[in-house]
């Protein structure tokens, strides 16, 4: 068995938790057009990426490092739907970054995961803020932001993230 490194945080429908191994497969087969045009991805990952980047998260896990990435899992179907990241970018903000697989979008899961997730970086990081940065013009990721209670900011600084666009930022205190 290819244990996790980190918690579980359930609200009775999502489960979320950090991805193994045993689900490269299931993560990759979720990546789409929608997921690498939002992450501004230069090309389909392999899946040799996606083996590489569950080590790297888990390694993260383990070693206490900035990020914590969950994979989530709808509990009725014990599904895996998409995955959230919490990075904790010191000076008190956590970083959030978010996706759903295109079979599971628009019934709510990535704003359920993002209520789980800013509980628990409030409860296990030393964060004041919860930041999330996202594409002005990417309407279902500031929908997602809204509809977990953040609040629009403003333009993006530039250091606070790596995509090319106009780039907007959300904060719940």
């Amino acid at each position: 068995m290819d244990d996790h490194p980190g918690p579980v945080l359930e609200d009775g429908v999502l489960r979320l938790r950090p991805l193994t191994l045993l689900e490269v497969a299931a993560w990759h087969a979720g990546e789409d057009e929608e997921v690498r045009k939002w992450f501004q991805f230069p090309r389909p990952s392999s899946r040799q990426d996606v083996t590489l980047a569950i080590k790297a998260w888990k390694r993260s896990w383990s070693e206490g490092g900035p990020v914590r990435h969950f994979g989530v899992w709808v509990i009725e179907q014990d599904t895996l739907v998409g995955g959230i990241e919490v990075r904790d970018r010191g000076e008190g903000a956590a970083y959030l970054s978010y996706m759903i697989f295109a079979d599971h979008r628009r019934h709510g899961h990535a704003t359920r995961a993002v209520r789980l997730a800013v509980d628990y970086a409030r409860k296990a990081l030393p964060v004041e803020r919860v930041v999330i940065i996202t594409d002005m013009t990417n309407l279902a990721s500031r929908g997602v932001a809204e509809g977990a209670g953040f609040e629009l900011d403003g333009p993006a600084d530039p250091r606070e993230h790596v995509e090319i666009g106009e780039m907007i930022r959300y904060i719940r205190s």
